[in-house]
């Protein structure tokens, strides 16, 4: 049922400015739906008479106030929405910078005297110049050097704000903050990239003391490269993209008729039922029991409840759209109501489109972006770089060191024959030398080209040579599909671009449990690889922020919300859209966890976890919470003490980094994008687990006949 909408009205007094407006012909008037929903949401739940399942929409901006907007020099893909008005004529660029300062004009008569929000207060801000193409053309900035968002990229004006503000007041031993975003944030990155340039070489961890996302993720690394290590690959992961059915009735099982399709199978009286009603939801929260190949037939001996033991799914919404609400709608399911998105094409099979959930076709708009996730080492040579990660998101799917995952045929009509054991996932900057410094002119931008690297090993024999074989090092293979033969010699490693992969390996047993076949033939490495195919080209033509005429194919975002376009995950919302983001509050958090750890004592050290305010916990909803508050999203907070092993946090929803987005150009001048190349291998750090990654995997004699 759809949530009701209530029109809100305004309280007398506005200080809005109505000559403060736009003489740029870029601008042009914009939709202020965004703003009057969260403005509208924002204020009732302030007053304290916010009821659950109403949608609250302010009846109009303060007088004086007028959203415009502009699609960006740089990159059309991305229009920037302006906020005029404002009396010393700043701008704001989102409704969260602009609520504090409505509240105050709401609860002071339209009086903005002594008004908190940080635009009225901006040190030394100027406003924008009227009908300027760019307020920080004066500023040196590059790739990276802008950090803003999960979601959206900073605008001009908070480039320029930041660069006013300067360096931060907090101190850190050698941090470079010459270079820093609108929170006062160093960017690493270009700051390294400054370093190569200056000293020829370098090779340095990545660490950002000063990022309230860099220690929010590494709140939650440690236990995420665990479970990397050593859970299976067909277990449904954070940041997967899910197809689920949200109820089966007892007695009802999901069932694959002879011709392929799947139905609703009613076991006792042996009848089919219809069709499955699939929706599609990214995975905020996995199994947070021990989960076993069971479990994908039914779930049974659990010591929990479905929060706990199940998979947490939130709806996918549309990320052409402005409306985020069906993100507000998840459900616990047990986790053979899952299925990989990646089998779409599989599960969908002869269900009539026009019956399909919207989700399904707002999973397929974003099969064509790709992110990588915790940047850790950062190695160059002037004029190029590399930066180390320890995994990638493509499509629908998380992939991590350790990972085996299938590679696309180089025929179209071929099956998969190719698997790729991942070992180092490496973003590669070239052409420092000739790049541009600013982000904003029209000089030539740094290339980014994301590839894995890894031991590559095909089922064609004619493919391999005994001379390749390292019985160490292939003795651990997935033998289920066959006798798998390496690619290049034991000492070499292939370097793969990331569109060459299909997806994870998944384990022969669930696949054979996923698609039941009575044929002889077993489980399939190219199961899927048709879905696959098909999902990238709708995406490509479907999602608006891929545009096709600057020969862009895919979608790189800095962060797996903002690839999907979310505002909110697992219940908090993310990054700018997150109203309690405090940096300064934060940094002197990260001050006292500092001199704890530098204090000679035998108190344990303390982490940042400590100094959070309970909302900003993980959360999980109980048994009872789930049943009675599933709509309006009212969750339960789990004792600290009595489940900290299991509470499971996506680390998107606070781990967020800030630097612009990128549209990625897989026609651009690299030579090695569309082949395979084979390259001598580099020894990762080995601290970083990426020397050796391993998997549990059965054992298997690699012969060539």
């Amino acid at each position: 049922m759809p949530s009701r909408r209530v029109v809100v009205s305004l309280w007398e007094g506005s200080d809005g400015d109505a000559t403060h407006r736009s003489t740029n012909p870029a601008y042009t008037s914009a939709d202020d739906s965004l703003y009057l929903e969260k403005l509208g949401t924002k204020w009732m739940q302030a007053r304290g008479e916010a009821l659950p399942g109403i949608t609250y929409v302010l009846e109009r901006l303060p007088a004086g106030y007028q959203l415009y907007q502009r699609t960006r020099i740089k990159g059309p893909q991305h229009i920037d929405k302006h906020l005029f008005g404002h009396p010393l004529h700043k701008i704001f660029d989102s409704p969260n910078r602009f609520w504090p300062h409505f509240e105050f004009l709401m609860n002071n008569a339209g009086d903005a005297m002594g008004c908190p929000c940080t635009v009225c207060n901006a040190a030394g801000a100027k406003a924008l110049p009227m009908g300027s193409t760019s307020s920080s053309k004066k500023a040196k900035k590059s790739p990276g050097s802008d950090k803003a968002s999960s979601i959206s990229t900073p605008t001009l004006a908070n480039v320029g704000e930041a660069q006013r503000r300067g360096r931060p007041k907090f101190k850190a031993t050698g941090l470079d903050t010459s270079r820093v975003d609108e929170e006062g944030t160093p960017d690493v990155i270009r700051n390294l990239i400054d370093k190569t340039r200056k000293d020829g070489a370098v090779d340095e961890e990545i660490e950002e003391p000063l990022s309230l996302d860099w220690h929010a993720e590494r709140e939650t690394l440690p236990k995420r490269l665990n479970d990397l290590k050593n859970e299976p690959q067909w277990l449904p992961r954070e940041g997967d993209i899910v197809l689920f059915v949200r109820k089966l009735e007892k007695g009802v099982e999901i069932a694959r008729k002879k011709n392929g399709e799947f139905k609703l199978w009613h076991v006792e009286n042996k009848e089919y039922l219809g069709w499955p009603a699939w929706e599609a939801g990214l995975v905020g929260q996995p199994p947070a029991e021990t989960a076993t190949i069971d479990d994908l037939v039914e779930e049974h001996g659990k010591e929990t409840n479905v929060s706990y033991s199940g998979v947490r799914v939130e709806l996918l919404p549309d990320p052409n759209g402005v409306d985020k609400a069906l993100s507000k709608q998840y459900a616990y399911v047990p986790i053979h109501y899952t299925r990989p998105f990646i089998f779409w094409k599989d599960f969908l099979a002869g269900t009539p489109e026009a019956e399909w959930h919207p989700t399904i076709k707002n999973a397929l708009t974003v099969m064509a972006t790709v992110t990588q996730w915790a940047k850790y080492r950062f190695r160059g040579t002037w004029p190029e770089a590399q930066i180390y990660c320890h995994g990638l998101y493509i499509g629908s799917e998380m992939l991590g060191v350790g990972d085996y995952v299938r590679m696309l045929p180089k025929a179209e009509s071929s099956e998969v024959t190719d698997i790729l054991l991942i070992k180092s996932i490496r973003v590669k900057i070239t052409n420092l030398d000739v790049a541009s410094e600013n982000d904003y002119d029209e000089g030539r931008p740094y290339n980014f080209h994301l590839y894995v690297y890894g031991q590559g090993y095909t089922l064609d024999a004619g493919r391999s040579s005994k001379e390749w074989l390292s019985l160490e090092e292939d003795s651990a293979l997935p033998n289920e599909f066959g006798p798998l033969y390496p690619l290049h010699p034991w000492n070499k490693e292939m370097q793969v671009f990331f569109t060459r992969i299909v997806g994870r390996v998944f384990e022969a047993p669930a696949l054979s449990l996923w698609f039941p076949s009575k044929m002889p033939k077993g489980p399939d490495l190219s199961q899927g690889l048709a879905g696959v195919l098909e999902a990238r080209e709708f995406a490509q033509k479907t999602d608006k922020r891929i545009t096709s005429s600057f020969g862009t194919s895919w979608y790189w975002g800095e962060s797996r919300a903002e690839a999907l376009d979310l505002h909110t995950i697992n219940g908090l919302e993310v990054s700018n859209f997150n109203i309690e983001r405090n940096p300064k509050d934060w940094r002197r958090h990260f001050k006292t966890v500092e001199a704890s750890e530098r204090a000679v004592s035998n108190a344990p050290v303390r982490s940042l976890r400590d100094f959070m305010a309970p909302q900003e916990l993980p959360l999980r909803t109980s048994a009872k919470a789930s049943r009675g508050h599933a709509q309006s999203g009212v969750v339960e907070r789990v004792e600290e003490q009595e489940s900290s092993h299991k509470t499971t946090s996506i680390s998107m929803s606070s781990s967020v980094s800030r630097k612009r987005a990128k549209v990625v150009n897989l026609s651009s001048d690299s030579e090695d994008e569309d082949e395979d190349e084979i390259c001598a291998a580099t020894k990762v750090v080995e601290q970083n687990g990426h020397a050796n990654p391993e998997r549990k995997k059965q054992r298997v004699e690699i012969r060539i006949e």
